[in-house]
């Protein structure tokens, strides 16, 4: 039997894995055979290596999911069931998304007008979902945001803004 710690880690390493088993298989087919299986090797390597890169970020981004509430994304829509509050928002309704820490775990605080914002511990189930709904955001950098995520922080800290100020959309004249 798989420790449950172990398999929590390897599972939050999928991507990673499956990129190096597809790299290792690219690397393989690109030095044993020639032709047309050769050239499919290196294409595979270089998707292996997208793959990694992509698999990192996530990996940086998934925490334990020990935390209180559920989080769901479904066809951009975000909704948190937690214990004393909770909360839906679709993602292109998203005007700022904040960090902030709590006594217990950070939270990532979703803003939108004319509603009240959503608070999400970083840790809660289903998280690792809100990486994609983050990453469609225009002009979000997530380098930055995995790194404000891994660090300690004492204060809250703006990640994304939108910029909707002179929006001609926004307004009727």
């Amino acid at each position: 039997m798989i420790r449950d710690e172990a398999k929590q880690t390897l599972w939050r390493l999928r991507e990673v894995l499956i990129a190096l088993a597809l790299a290792s298989l690219g690397v393989y087919w690109a030095h044993a055979f020639f032709g047309l299986l050769e050239y499919i090797g290196y294409a595979l390597l270089g998707l292996s290596v997208i793959i990694l890169i992509m698999g990192l970020q996530r990996f940086r981004f998934r925490t334990k999911t020990t935390g209180a509430g559920v989080v769901t994304v479904i066809e951009g829509q975000i909704t948190y069931f937690g214990p004393y509050s909770g909360g839906t928002i679709a993602t292109h309704d998203i005007s700022r998304i904040s960090l902030v820490p709590k006594p217990a775990a950070k939270c990532w605080v979703l803003e939108q007008p004319a509603q009240p914002a959503i608070t999400i511990p970083v840790d809660a189930r289903g998280t690792d979902g809100l990486f994609d709904a983050f990453a469609s955001l225009p002009g979000l950098r997530i380098e930055q945001m995995l790194s404000m995520l891994s660090r300690e922080i004492t204060k809250p800290t703006l990640i994304w803004q939108q910029n909707t100020y002179l929006d001609p959309d926004r307004f009727l004249h």
